[in-house]
């Protein structure tokens, strides 16, 4: 009997441990907890132009989806904005060419970035980025496309493996804009 309550007690105390480090059952990955995390409290995400990699495949298909919702219609109903966090290099004529290499429609494409090291700072401290300099005078950091609504909440975030899923959102929440609009 004590060898079953013992038992059921290690069985009650892993299962509301793995339901806390999990949120609740819903992200078994750092990656997954971020994802949620971001969705339920607004952030914002962040790139840099001589990012030999993952931004390139970022921006790349950015250019893509600028493409495909080129129409009228959708391109006034969406917007492209990429933040640059390293203010040094990319100075407003590096974001121009950076965004020119991809053919953006700066009517719908847009770049940021904070002005001097201070304000950086304290926009990677406010919104919890996280970058971790390279030995290479690069940046490690995470990847997404964050979808900020027109109220400005960020809704959701989709990895750079979900190009996919986030033309099928895009395309549901524009259409479901455009049949409100017309009720």
């Amino acid at each position: 009997m004590k060898t079953f309550l013992a038992t059921f007690l290690v069985v009650i105390v892993g299962s509301l441990v793995l339901w806390v480090s999990t949120d609740e059952g819903r992200a078994f990955t750092a990656e997954e907890a971020r994802r949620l995390e971001i969705r339920e409290t607004p952030r914002v995400d962040f790139i840099y132009t001589s990012c030999p990699d993952v931004c390139l495949i970022l921006s790349g298909n950015l250019k893509t989806l600028q493409k495909d919702f080129s129409t009228e219609e959708k391109s006034d109903k969406l917007r492209f904005l990429s933040i640059s966090f390293d203010p040094e290099k990319d100075t407003p004529q590096r974001l121009k060419e950076y965004l020119h290499h991809f053919s953006a429609d700066f009517r719908y494409w847009m770049a940021a970035r904070p002005i001097n090291p201070s304000q950086k700072e304290a926009i990677l401290d406010f919104f919890k980025v996280i970058v971790i300099p390279d030995e290479y005078g690069g940046y490690t950091h995470s990847a997404g496309y964050h979808i900020i609504n027109p109220d400005g909440k960020l809704v959701a975030i989709f990895g750079i493996e979900q190009t996919d899923e986030l033309h099928t959102y895009l395309n549901q929440v524009l259409e479901e804009k455009e049949n409100v609009s017309k009720s």
